[in-house]
C-alpha cells in the first residue's frame, strides 16, 4: 500500500466510525484526525495545518488513531515506536530504561517489576537486555499489563529475540496466586504479559505487592480522573513509581515530523501526543522528582 493509499483508507476508516452513533461522544476527535490525514497528503499543506490550526486543537478532547478499535493501526504504531525506540541516536526511551535498570541493581532480593499499558514492552527489553549483559542473577519477574490482544502479540515477539535466558509466560488474566506460584519457581529472569484491567489491580493484589510499577507513553491516552484514579493505584501496590510521558513543545515537532513523514499513522500518532500532553508548567506542578528531556520532548516522574 502507498502512502497515499494508506491514508484514504484511514480516512475512509474514520468516517465510518463518524457515521457509528456509538462514537458520537468523539466526534471532534475524528474530524480532527481526518482533517489532519488530508493535511499530510503533502508537504505544503501539513506545513499550512502547523502553523494555522495545530496550535488551535483542543488537546484534551483529541484521540490517536491507536485510541480506535483497528487492528492495523495498531500494529503499524507499536512496531514503529520500537524502532525509534531502539534507535540509540534519538534515546526516546533511554531515561526510563535507565532509571529501571539502576534501581534494580541498588536492590539484593527477587524483584517484582509492573509494566502499565505495557505495548510492545521495548523498555522491557531494553531494561532486561542490560540485566543479561551485566550478568545480573537474582531472579526477578517483568509484568506487562495491556487488556489489547494485538499489543500482547507484539510485546511476545519483541521478547522473544532476547532468547532463551528469557522465560515468557502468557495469560488473560494474572491474579496474586498465580504470581505467587511463579516466583517461587522462579530463578531467573521471567516476564509474564497479561490482560488484566489496570484500573482493578488495587483489588486484585494487596498493598505494596510490586517493587517497581511504571509506564511510557501511556498516561495522556486516558482522561484526566482516570489518570489521578491510577496514580492512586499504583502507589497503592507498588514501592517505587516511574512515570514517563510527554511534555508540549512545539521544537520537537519538526524533527519527529521528518522522522516519521513516511508512515501515515505513526506521524499522526506522534503529533497528536504533543498535542494531548501537559504543559511544562503543569507537570511541574505535580508531585515527584521530575526530570525533562528537551531533545525528546519527554519528562520522567519518580515516586
Amino acid at each position: 500500500m502507498s502512502r497515499i493509499q494508506e491514508i484514504n483508507s484511514a480516512i475512509e476508516k474514520l468516517k465510518a466510525f463518524r457515521a457509528d452513533p456509538d462514537y458520537g461522544d468523539r466526534q471532534y476527535a475524528i474530524d480532527e484526525n481526518i482533517i489532519f490525514l488530508e493535511a499530510i497528503k503533502s508537504l505544503p499543506r501539513y506545513a499550512k495545518w502547523l502553523i494555522t490550526r495545530a496550535k488551535k486543537i483542543d488537546g484534551k478532547r483529541l484521540l490517536e488513531l491507536t485510541d480506535f478499535p483497528v487492528e492495523e493501526w495498531d500494529v503499524s504504531m507499536h512496531k514503529r515506536l520500537i524502532q525509534i525506540e531502539r534507535n540509540k541516536h534519538i534515546g526516546l526511551g533511554k531515561p526510563l530504561v535507565d532509571g529501571i535498570f539502576n534501581h534494580i541493581k541498588q536492590q539484593k532480593g527477587p524483584l517484582k517489576l509492573v509494566n502499565l499499558g505495557a505495548g510492545g514492552m521495548e523498555v522491557d527489553r531494553q531494561v532486561i537486555e542490560k540485566l543479561i549483559g551485566d550478568r545480573y542473577n537474582v531472579p526477578i519477574i517483568f509484568i506487562g499489563v495491556d487488556k489489547s490482544p494485538i499489543t500482547n502479540k507484539i510485546a511476545y515477539e519483541n521478547l522473544k529475540t532476547l532468547g532463551a535466558l528469557v522465560k515468557i509466560v502468557q495469560m488473560e488474566q494474572l491474579t496474586k496466586e498465580r504470581l505467587d506460584e511463579i516466583a517461587k519457581n522462579n530463578l531467573g529472569i521471567t516476564v509474564i504479559l497479561c490482560k488484566n484491567d489496570i484500573f482493578k489491580l488495587d483489588k486484585e493484589f494487596p498493598a505494596q505487592t510490586f517493587d517497581v510499577i511504571y509506564h511510557s507513553l501511556f498516561k495522556h491516552h486516558i482522561k484526566m480522573e482516570m489518570q489521578k484514579n491510577l496514580d492512586a493505584i499504583m502507589e497503592k501496590i507498588a514501592k517505587k513509581r516511574l512515570e514517563y510521558d510527554g511534555f508540549r513543545t512545539w521544537p520537537v515537532v519538526i524533527p519527529q515530523s521528518i522522522a516519521a513523514w513516511k508512515y501515515p499513522i505513526f506521524l499522526g500518532g506522534t503529533i497528536f501526543s504533543v498535542l494531548r500532553y501537559e504543559t511544562v508548567d503543569e507537570i511541574s506542578r505535580l508531585p515527584g522528582k521530575k526530570t525533562f528531556y528537551k531533545k525528546t520532548g519527554h519528562c520522567l516522574r519518580e515516586f
